[in-house]
């Protein structure tokens, strides 16, 4: 659907993956993925547990707070500067999360290869490689608040941890709340799910060849551009979901069309277009198109991340340089689940001095 009322800029990004954390480095040569320490057969691009920056965060978080949510903590901590350059009154700015499931530590892996070890004594094994029960709920009770609470986020708060889609449905809601004026900026702060067994064990975790990514992204959204670079605006956003092999080219067709028609555009006047080149629909539905591979091929399946990681480096890439320095660019996803979703972005330089 378009995006009415007020013009909402993509203003600041940070992202977290094998490349580091800057958006330039995945367009230049990143890590191979390794061996899973639980599944030799299968590849990944696992992340060391980054550190936060203590004058953000108390140091016992880093402590209690599992990686996925340090994760997310510590993209969120990246765009406090730009925030406060912002200088806008906590309850004018929203927050807006894609937190996916609590797996961590629960299952445990510890714990079943411990029962494993001792059959005959299964809920020592369980205890003994368990931490508390209170554990469960820091990451989807708790991350939030603290981003609140450190970056001054006191506006209208939504969280969402539907898995691959949540980094989509986090990014709508963020952009509505400004676009209607209900705030002035808004952050919108993601993270991938660990590399765990449940992972792969859960419904929807996609084919056995797919290389899944560790990582997090971060954006800033306000109602003026970033003082310097491209002018990013989200011009257009939609999403859509395929409850049946038959009507997925129909769905898809529809969310395109959703957010394109705002502008008055038609696929053939996107300029530019992020998808994953190696999913059948949208191979089919773009193979008259040019398409740039998304942040998939490079860091891997990053799930409720890997939209806003492509979002941060197209906002991060001096696009005008190469595509002109007024044009659009189209982001879609496709998820193993079967929800679709599309975003559309208007870019344009920025006048000499603005």
């Amino acid at each position: 659907m378009p995006c009415a009322n007020r013009a909402v800029y993509l203003h600041a990004q940070a992202v977290l993956n094998v490349a580091g954390d800057e958006p330039a480095a995945l367009r230049g040569e990143t890590p191979a993925p390794r061996p899973l320490s639980f599944d030799p057969a299968r590849l990944a691009h696992a992340l060391a547990t980054p550190r936060l920056p203590t004058d953000r965060f108390d140091r016992k978080i880093q402590r209690s707070v599992e990686p996925q949510g340090l994760r997310l903590l510590y993209c969120a901590a990246r765009l406090a500067r730009a925030l406060h350059a912002l200088d806008l009154p906590p309850e004018r700015v929203a927050l807006c999360a894609a937190i996916p499931e609590v797996d961590a530590p629960s299952p445990c892996w510890d714990a079943v290869e411990a029962m494993g070890r001792q059959p005959e004594r299964p809920v020592a094994g369980l205890l003994a490689n368990t931490p508390p029960l209170h554990a469960l709920t820091l990451l989807n009770s708790s991350v939030m608040a603290y981003v609140a609470e450190a970056l001054h986020c006191n506006g209208p708060m939504g969280g969402y941890c539907s898995q691959a889609n949540a980094g989509l449905d986090a990014l709508i809601e963020a952009v509505l709340q400004v676009a209607e004026d209900n705030a002035d900026a808004a952050l919108v702060i993601s993270s991938s799910p660990n590399l765990t067994p449940a992972l792969y064990l859960r419904d929807g975790a996609g084919p056995r060849e797919t290389v899944h990514g560790e990582g997090a992204a971060a954006l800033l959204l306000a109602t003026a551009p970033a003082a310097s670079g491209p002018r990013v605006r989200i011009a257009g956003h939609a999403r859509g979901y395929i409850a049946s092999a038959e009507r997925a080219e129909a769905v898809l067709r529809q969310v395109l069309d959703q957010a394109l028609q705002g502008e008055r555009l038609a696929l053939s006047d996107v300029r530019r277009i992020v998808a994953d080149r190696h999913d059948p629909l949208l191979a089919e539905l773009l193979r008259d198109a040019p398409v740039q591979a998304g942040s998939r091929c490079a860091v891997g399946e990053l799930g409720a991340s890997g939209l806003l990681t492509d979002l941060a480096c197209v906002l991060a890439e001096p696009s005008t340089e190469v595509w002109g320095e007024s044009h659009y660019a189209l982001l879609l996803s496709h998820t193993a689940a079967g929800h679709v979703g599309a975003v559309l972005l208007a870019i344009d330089e920025q006048e000499k001095g603005a």
